[in-house]
């Protein structure tokens, strides 16, 4: 397999458009899009972590001393749950 970078530009159209160099023989490729910027395609509502309802619910919990690790936790446990659910 043979990779090389190239760089290009999608137009209005959401056509995707390179030139490729002369080296590159004719054939099937495979391509991965990555985008240059960290600009934003869409906007979102912007709204504050912590005006969700959920947050700080752990805060006052003496039992939790690593928030992290204790979701992680939580997630592991759904996925391995035998209820189906």
């Amino acid at each position: 397999m043979y990779a090389t970078v190239l760089k290009g530009q999608i137009t209005p159209r959401r056509e995707l458009v390179v030139q490729i160099p002369p080296d590159i023989a004719p054939g099937a490729i495979e391509v991965i899009l990555l985008r240059a910027s960290l600009e934003k395609t869409t906007k979102r509502h912007a709204r504050s972590r912590n005006a969700h309802p959920a947050f700080g619910i752990w805060a006052r919990r003496s039992d939790i001393a690593d928030s992290a690790s204790f979701a992680t936790q939580l997630r592991q446990r759904v996925e391995n749950r035998s209820d189906g659910n």
